[in-house]
């Protein structure tokens, strides 16, 4: 039989008392439980309750895939909390209400969290590491996209091109036009940094990083918008 409703319910009380297994977190939604108000990771519930119900039918993934069967059962998904007061949570419920079909709408919103095929694709790209400092500890590494995401088409949210793999402090001097990158790869710094800043972020005006041609149409992009910032 097809999983009900009584079924999720039941997913949250076995998981409540057992825990998930790791590959059953979730980064980006959480399934609300309506009786107490916790939160559950969705793929977790959904794996349950397909279980309790001895329901073998085909869930197809994350995202969408996973959310909409539970959404169909009455249950509320919800962006984690610490995505809900975020500019990224605006972006996403953009995507959500886009004509997009569901496929589209989980890269695009994978994207948008530096996660999925874009940032597997920066990564295979850069081969595991800071385009700039060389730091190859995963972990750390954010997906950045050059030309930002609210100025960007689908087409340019999606494309590996319009991305850089860069460590979590420079990620964030990148997007804030603080630094940005000339033609030859060389670092262009922002007056309103200074020397011990850059001391301190183990930055140098002599690092370069290595730009592919296609990059080249989105850094110029990046470049005017940094001097028009200065």
């Amino acid at each position: 039989m097809r999983f009900q409703a009584q079924h999720v319910q039941q997913a949250f009380e076995l998981i409540r008392r057992n825990g998930t297994t790791p590959n059953r977190q979730s980064t980006k939604w959480d399934i609300i439980d309506p009786e107490t108000n916790e939160r559950f990771p969705p793929k977790a519930v959904l794996r349950v309750a397909k279980e309790i119900a001895q329901d073998d039918s085909y869930s197809g993934g994350g995202g969408p895939f996973t959310n909409g069967p539970l959404k169909s059962r009455g249950f509320d998904i919800v962006l984690k909390e610490g995505l809900e007061s975020s500019e990224i949570a605006e972006d996403i419920k953009g995507i959500l209400n886009c004509q997009s079909d569901e496929t589209t709408k989980e890269r695009l919103i994978n994207a948008r969290l530096g996660q999925g095929g874009f940032r597997e694709g920066l990564i295979e790209i850069w081969d595991g590491k800071c385009a700039l400092t060389g730091c190859d500890i995963l972990e750390t590494l954010r997906a950045s996209h050059i030309k930002p995401w609210r100025l960007s088409d689908d087409l340019e949210r999606l494309d590996a091109a319009n991305g850089l793999l860069l460590a979590a402090s420079i990620d964030a001097l990148f997007d804030k036009f603080l630094i940005t990158f000339d033609v030859d790869g060389s670092v262009l710094v922002s007056p309103k940094l200074g020397s011990k800043d850059l001391g301190v972020l183990g930055l140098q005006y002599s690092q370069k990083i290595k730009l592919r041609t296609e990059n080249e149409k989105f850094m110029h992009w990046h470049r005017d918008k940094f001097f028009s910032e200065i």
